[in-house]
């Protein structure tokens, strides 16, 4: 027996976890969520951090939703539930039980045991929530949404993948069960909304652009471990610009001058191939030796990838009054 909860994952371009998850189960319900995805709602976010060699440096992560993340979850999902298993080696035949029920479900897992070609396979214990889309009890496995290098999709996760993934994750409760709502509305793209969100973001921008990011010690660096998780925050940085290369084509009616359209485009993959040489030259310094110096190259280019996004947002406003 094949069991699908028939949502479909969310692969235009991939934010975290939580924000594809979320818009996987929105736009398989009401596809005009897929605009909604789009919107400008985010952030630039910096802020002192400390590595697990307790060096202290000025992180920069994006928050993919600023103002509607917890109103789309509450939208969606009417009743959460926690789950504990008493026994986490149970954990696989207490969650087949439910989603041969049709229950929604999100499983703590530890993502070294968990999606095979992904940046923590068989290399970190980081670890999150993970959503379940169905079961094949003749092959005995579940199908989860979840990403690797290939980006976002639904992969097959077999009994003792799941099970060890699951009693290594330190995440309580262990599980959710979510009830969704029969009332989903559909959504308007606002270009009004676009411009305050340009707006807002010229504003932060400006007051991060002096802050020098990722000044680690050698021993941070060449453990590897900082070098993974910085990179993929700024892979989340390169989508956000293909995101923000959809929407600006989305816009086109609204700017009416093509030449502007194709030039606001052109901002957005410049954005991204400009993010993706930073997270490159971010892998390079576990293997340089003067990690330092390149240290400040990237923060060079950081600034000038983040004046040449104001000057997107400000083209943008220019042109749409």
């Amino acid at each position: 027996m094949n069991i699908s909860l028939n949502f479909e994952p969310f692969k235009p371009f991939w934010m975290n976890c939580k924000f594809n998850m979320l818009f996987s189960v929105l736009t398989s319900l009401e596809p005009s969520y897929n605009q909604a995805a789009l919107l400008n709602d985010y952030s630039y976010i910096a802020f002192v951090k400390e590595t697990p060699n307790y060096t202290k440096y000025n992180e920069l992560t994006i928050n993919p939703m600023v103002k509607y993340g917890e109103e789309y979850i509450n939208m969606l999902f009417i009743e959460q539930k926690q789950l504990n298993f008493e026994s986490k080696e149970q954990c696989f035949s207490i969650l087949e039980k439910l989603v041969k029920k049709k229950e929604i479900i999100l499983v703590g897992v530890d993502l070294f045991y968990w999606i095979p070609n992904s940046v923590c396979w068989d290399k970190h214990h980081w670890e999150h929530y993970s959503f379940i889309n169905g079961y094949n009890d003749r092959k005995k496995v579940f199908y989860v949404f979840d990403e690797n290098f290939n980006g976002y999709n639904e992969f097959e996760v077999p009994e003792d993948r799941l099970i060890r993934a699951v009693t290594s994750c330190p995440l309580e409760p262990h599980a959710f069960t979510l009830k969704l709502s029969k009332d989903i509305e559909r959504f308007e793209l606002s270009i009004s909304e676009v411009k305050y969100n340009a707006e807002r973001i010229i504003n932060e921008i400006n007051e991060i652009i002096p802050i020098v990011f990722w000044e680690l010690s050698e021993k941070d660096f060449i453990e590897g471990h900082m070098c993974d998780l910085i990179s993929t925050q700024i892979f989340q940085i390169v989508n956000r610009h293909i995101a923000n290369q959809i929407l600006m084509q989305e816009l086109e009616d609204e700017i009416h001058n093509s030449l502007i359209s194709n030039s606001l485009v052109k901002y957005c993959m410049e954005l991204q191939e400009g993010w993706n040489i930073v997270k490159n030259k971010v892998i390079k310094i576990y293997f340089s030796n003067d990690k330092k110096l390149l240290i400040n190259d990237i923060n060079k280019k950081c600034k000038m990838l983040f004046l040449k996004e104001i000057d997107m947002w400000e083209m943008l406003l220019k042109c749409t009054g």
